[in-house]
């Protein structure tokens, strides 16, 4: 019983992760509207060009990055933190870019053991 509740809250607080990247990734677009350009976005720099005023995800369980920008294009990344850091093995960090692409990438854990469709 115990694994299985351990999976269920995995999920669950992955859900916190996925929910987060797809707000950043309006704030995003919404920067672009107003910018014209994603390069000069920001999260939690404390400059006007912040999309987000906060890294971490509004439960706590993901640190969100822009890890590349460019004018036309970026990707965005939750990386696990805390309890679920040791316990998401499965799909470690969570990315999604400017194209709509989901994916999963390397976490604070390794290499993720799962897929793309079980981890979005």
């Amino acid at each position: 019983a115990i694994p299985s509740y351990t999976e269920y809250m995995t999920k669950t607080r992955r859900a916190d992760g996925q929910a987060a990247l797809l707000d950043l990734a309006n704030r995003m677009e919404r920067y672009y509207s107003q910018n014209l350009t994603y390069a000069t976005a920001t999260i939690a720099s404390g400059n006007p060009t912040d999309v987000l005023s906060s890294s971490n995800s509004p439960e706590n369980w993901y640190t969100l990055t822009i890890p590349t920008k460019t004018a036309s294009s970026y990707s965005l990344q939750a990386t696990p933190q805390n309890i679920q850091a040791t316990n998401d093995t499965r799909c470690q960090s969570l990315t999604l870019d400017s194209a709509g692409v989901k994916g999963i990438a390397n976490g604070p854990s390794g290499a993720p053991t799962g897929n793309v469709t079980e981890c979005w």
